[in-house]
């Protein structure tokens, strides 16, 4: 069960690391708001800009290990107003559906 708990945290958190890293940057805003939670989206959304997204990660990543694991409902989250555009191609950085691209990326890798 142990090892299963740790398995499941890591692949999240590589959820979390691949769309952050996916998301286009201009001032770094959008890879700023990637927001990870427990049992209930985090609909915030601030000033903070995270050219790199390490910052993001690495707060989703302690969010995870502290919170999340098997039987756990863990959301990765950013509730900017222009993220969907992002996701639809509106930057020429990034394909359409670079979110569903990312997501798919990793649960490909583990099948």
């Amino acid at each position: 069960m142990k090892d299963a708990d740790k398995f499941t945290k890591r692949i999240t958190g590589e959820m979390l690391a691949t769309v952050v890293v996916a998301t286009p940057v201009d001032t770094g805003q959008a890879r700023g708001n990637w927001r990870v939670s427990v049992g209930v989206v985090d609909k915030k959304t601030d000033q903070t800009q995270d050219r790199s997204g390490q910052g993001s990660i690495s707060k989703g990543i302690a969010t995870i290990q502290s919170g999340g694991g098997i039987g756990k409902v863990v959301y990765i989250s950013n509730s900017l107003k222009y993220i969907e555009k992002l996701n639809n191609g509106w930057s020429m950085q990034a394909p359409k559906n670079f979110m569903q691209i990312s997501f798919m990326n990793v649960v490909n890798k583990y099948r």
